[in-house]
């Protein structure tokens, strides 16, 4: 049975890898290079790793497991009747289609948006590189994961780092879990300017409501937008993103969405570690297993400049520190309902279980 994967990012490599003794499978990508790690890209322009580091699987690896790799093919429109992909490079026929298009960077329409820079793919972190490197420091607009870890990395690795962020909290937190979080990458040089918002830029930096914050170097983390564009042109419902079930079917028969473009109930899940869990959930049901993955449930683990920040189930409401790297999050009926713990990933792993069976605080007194 041919099984058609169009996107060869986490979700879709993870689910080739997963199924590879059991379809016949292809995956076609718009970019020219194997799947690399994007969470890594950040390392990589900071100077932690080299660009090799980023590619954990070869052409021969594709080779070996028998998954067909159609690279700077650029998936158009879905023959739905025929069952055939119109690719730039041709069609291909599917028995079943994945699709796992993942998501582009947020960009703001502002005067002078030329002069900014985005961090999505291995050319965007390139690009980034070879400015930073020539001119010694950034300008970061962003509080979100991959703002705050390229701030980190960039401060730990000695270069000048400046962060414009237009709230006072970071990456969803309480004012009292950013606060922690500013302080950490404070010492290791980030400057933050919170509360602040871009109005527009130019060559030399940044203008904001607050006044001018000077940078060459300007790179946007404003968040993502799924790319459900074949989706659309297809007849295929969608929403922010490609519109799946709770089996990650779309609306068209025979045809699932995995990872960053897919939206259930409102929710794209906008991380590395859902996009794999995605894919190893999809493809225990292709298998014809019951498997189900729980879309309301969070976790995450950042690394940011050196320390760990895990953030797991709700985390709003009453809050309660237990040690001073655990603050647990507890409804009005005494359940434990999310955690933030910082550096002891252990401890969130532990939690994680609690927290999925329905745990009460009193139970961990």
């Amino acid at each position: 049975m041919k099984l058609l994967i169009v996107g060869n990012g986490i979700a879709g490599v993870t689910l080739a890898k997963e199924l590879s003794n059991d379809f016949d499978i292809t995956i076609i990508d718009r970019e020219t290079v194997p799947y690399y790690s994007k969470p890594m890209l950040s390392h990589y322009i900071a100077g932690f790793v080299d660009e090799k580091s980023l590619f954990p699987y070869s052409f021969d690896w594709y080779e070996k497991k028998s998954i067909k790799l159609k690279l700077g093919a650029d998936a158009k429109v879905i023959d739905r009747a025929r069952k055939r992909v119109i690719t730039s490079e041709g069609e291909l026929d599917y028995d079943i289609l994945v699709l796992a298009t993942g998501a582009r960077a947020r960009e703001p329409m502002v005067d002078g948006r030329e002069h900014l820079n985005v961090l999505r793919t291995l050319d965007d972190a390139r690009a980034i590189k070879e400015i930073l490197e020539r001119e010694g420091d950034a300008v970061i607009l962003g509080g979100g994961f991959i703002a705050l870890e390229l701030a980190g990395n960039l401060a730990k690795a000695g270069y000048g780092v400046k962060l414009i962020h237009r709230r006072s909290t970071l990456l969803g937190l309480d004012e009292e879990l950013s606060r922690i979080l500013k302080k950490r990458l404070e010492d290791v040089g980030v400057e933050f300017y919170l509360n602040t918002n871009l109005v527009k830029a130019d060559e030399r930096g940044i203008l904001t409501d607050r006044g001018y914050v000077e940078g060459k170097l300007k790179v946007c983390a404003f968040g993502i937008i799924p790319n459900r564009e074949i989706a659309v042109r297809s007849g295929i419902h969608a929403g922010r993103g490609i519109l799946i079930d709770d089996r990650f079917r779309t609306s068209a028969k025979d045809i699932y969405a995995i990872g960053d473009c897919a939206e259930y109930n409102g929710i794209i899940c906008g991380t590395a570690r859902a996009s794999m869990e995605h894919a190893r959930v999809l493809a225990d049901l292709l298998r014809g297993g019951d498997e189900k993955y729980d879309f309301e449930f969070r976790s995450s683990i950042f690394k940011l400049a050196g320390f760990s920040v895990a953030i797991i189930g709700k985390i709003g409401g009453y809050g309660r520190w237990i040690d001073e790297n655990i603050k647990l999050f507890i409804d009005h009926r005494g359940r434990i309902i999310g955690a933030v713990v910082l550096d002891d990933l252990r401890s969130a792993t532990k939690l994680e279980k609690l927290i999925k069976s329905g745990a009460e605080y009193n139970e961990l007194l």
